[in-house]
């Protein structure tokens, strides 16, 4: 039986700037587990972890930047189905972003995937979203806890969850792309 896997977002909450300290310990992924079987990997990827947004127009310099976002974590837990053959993962990701001195609105888009790539080539093996991050009127850098997704993930019955990564990550222009490589540090 081939069932497409589901990824459904839910919602976004916004935390004040105060709370940064504490949610200081959200920033990696955890998982709960509610039985003994193992989860899905979710892994965020360094290459698609952060994006950066520059204003349009050639300019690529601090002053071009109009958001600056990162994945920092995730915390979740999965639910196996067994009559329906499946594993159900609830994810809560984890973002921070910073407005940029080229910000011209409140509010910016971000755009982020979901990605199985067992299911690769076919195009339920990734799913794109989009949120709006709204920044109050007294803070340039905020930590979003929220964005909920749920993905529930066909199996064979004679495979493992551990079989079925799950990576999650920005989506990003080839010039986002490139501009994340050019950021990391050249190892020797």
């Amino acid at each position: 039986m081939t069932v497409a896997p589901v990824v459904r977002p839910r919602r976004l909450v916004l935390l004040a700037p105060l709370a940064l300290a504490v949610l200081a310990g959200c920033s990696s992924g955890v998982f709960q587990r509610t039985e003994d079987r193992p989860c899905p990997p979710v892994r965020v990827e360094a290459t698609s972890s952060e994006v950066t947004q520059f204003r349009e127009g050639p300019g690529r310099d601090l002053t071009d930047v109009v958001l600056e976002a990162e994945i920092a974590g995730y915390q979740g837990e999965c639910q196996y189905d067994d009559d329906e053959g499946s594993v159900t993962v609830e994810l809560v990701l984890d973002m921070t972003a910073s407005l940029g001195p080229a910000a011209t609105a409140r509010t910016q888009n971000v755009r982020y995937f979901v990605a199985l790539p067992r299911f690769y080539p076919s195009e339920r093996g990734k799913r794109v979203f989009e949120s709006a991050l709204a920044f109050p009127a007294n803070a340039d850098r905020v930590r979003y806890v929220g964005e909920e997704l749920s993905i529930t993930v066909p199996m064979d019955p004679t495979d493992s969850a551990e079989d079925y990564p799950i990576y999650v990550g920005f989506q990003l222009t080839p010039e986002q792309a490139e501009y994340n490589r050019s950021q990391r540090p050249v190892r020797r």
